[in-house]
C-alpha cells in the first residue's frame, strides 16, 4: 500500500491559516501526505516525499471533512509537483478564496472546537487502518445479498411506478445534499427501515433490511437536466451500491474518479464513495436508482464505534410524506 498516511500534525488545524499539510490524492491511488508550498486561485505547489505523480494525473487536494479541489499536476520535481485546479464549482472558489484569504490575512471563520477536532481526527486514524480502502469499485458475487436485488427488480420496478403514478417529480423530497433537481425517497437510516418504507415500498423494504451491516438507504431521483457536483464521502467506512431501476437512455452516468460506470436496469454496482465522484441526467426523462450504504467489512467492534459517530454527525434523511400512506 503506497504513500500511506502516517502523520496528522497539520490536517486537524484549529484554523485554516494553521493549515501546513495536505493531501492529494490521485486517479487509483491512496492518498499522499504534501507540505503545502504555495497556493493561488489557480494553482497549488506542494512538497512530498517518495513518488511523485506524473505530469497529467488527475485528482484531487483536500483536507479530512473539509472541501475538495479538483486539479491535474502540471509541473514536477523529484521533491515537489504542482497542480492546476480544474472544474472548480461556484462552492469550491468561494472556499479556495477563502482559504486563500484567511492564510494572507489572518482573518478566521468559526471552526469544530478542539473535542470536535479530536473526534474527528480519531475516526480518520481509525479509517485509515480499514482493509481494502485502495479499492475503488467492488464484483456483486462478493455481496451474495446484493444479487437479491437483481432478483426482484420487477417488482421494485412497479412499486417505484406506483410513485410516479400518484406525484410529480418536483413533489418527491429533495435530497440531503441539496443538490438542484435531486430528490429522495427514504427507506433506511442508520441501519433502520422506516416504518413508513415497508408501507409503501414492501419488497424493497425486506431486501434492504436484509443488507449485512446496513447503514442507509433511499431511492434517489435526478430530474431531467440534473447534475451532481464532483463530491466524495466526508468517512470510508461505507461502500454503496446502486441498482439501477428507471435509466432513460442518453447522457446519464456515474462517474467515479473521471471513468464511467453505467447504470443498468436490474443491476447492480458496489463502489467507494469516499473517492471523488459526480453524477448527470442529461437527458428528458427521470432517472432512479436504489441507493444503499452499508459499512464495509471490518472487525464488529470498529462497526459500533463508526456507527456511534453517524449517529452524531450525519443529519437525518427527510421522510416519506405522510400523505403518500394513503394511495
Amino acid at each position: 500500500m503506497k504513500n500511506k498516511v502516517d502523520s496528522l500534525k497539520e490536517l486537524f488545524p484549529s484554523s485554516m491559516q494553521q493549515v501546513d499539510e495536505i493531501l492529494w490524492t490521485g486517479k487509483s491511488k491512496l492518498e499522499m501526505l504534501c507540505s503545502l508550498q504555495k497556493l493561488s486561485e489557480s494553482h497549488i505547489t506542494v512538497k512530498a516525499s517518495g513518488h511523485m505523480p506524473d505530469i497529467g494525473t488527475q485528482g484531487i487536494i483536500w483536507l479530512p471533512h473539509f472541501r475538495i479541489f479538483p486539479g491535474v499536476v502540471c509541473e514536477r520535481t523529484d521533491q515537489t509537483f504542482t497542480v492546476k485546479f480544474v472544474a472548480l464549482d461556484d462552492i469550491m472558489k468561494k472556499d479556495l478564496d477563502y482559504f486563500i484569504y484567511s492564510r494572507k490575512t489572518g482573518v478566521e471563520k468559526p471552526r469544530p472546537s478542539f473535542v470536535a477536532r479530536s473526534f474527528l481526527r480519531t475516526i480518520y486514524e481509525i479509517e485509515k487502518r480499514l482493509k481494502g480502502i485502495e479499492h475503488r469499485t467492488f464484483s456483486p458475487q462478493e455481496f451474495p445479498w446484493s444479487l437479491e436485488f437483481e432478483k426482484h427488480y420487477s417488482t421494485i420496478r412497479g412499486e417505484v411506478e406506483n410513485i410516479f403514478n400518484h406525484v410529480e417529480v418536483g413533489s418527491i423530497p429533495q435530497g440531503l445534499d441539496n443538490f438542484p433537481n435531486a430528490h429522495s425517497v427514504l427507506v433506511a437510516q442508520q441501519g433502520k427501515v422506516e416504518s413508513s418504507a415497508h408501507q409503501l415500498l414492501p419488497t424493497i423494504s425486506r431486501l434492504v433490511e436484509n443488507v449485512p451491516s446496513l447503514a442507509n438507504a433511499e431511492l434517489s431521483i435526478l430530474a431531467p437536466g440534473a447534475e451532481l457536483r464532483l463530491h466524495k464521502a466526508a468517512s470510508r467506512c461505507f461502500l454503496r451500491m446502486h441498482l439501477g431501476i428507471i435509466i432513460p437512455k442518453g447522457d446519464v452516468c456515474l462517474e467515479l474518479e473521471w471513468e464511467r460506470l453505467e447504470w443498468q436496469e436490474g443491476k447492480v454496482m458496489i463502489f467507494d464513495d469516499f473517492y471523488p465522484h459526480r453524477a448527470w441526467n442529461k437527458t428528458d426523462h427521470t432517472r432512479v436508482i436504489l441507493m444503499v450504504d452499508l459499512f464495509r467489512p471490518m472487525p464488529k467492534w470498529q462497526e459500533q464505534f463508526f456507527r456511534f459517530a453517524q449517529r452524531r454527525v450525519v443529519p437525518s434523511i427527510p421522510k416519506i410524506p405522510k400523505e403518500w400512506l394513503s394511495w
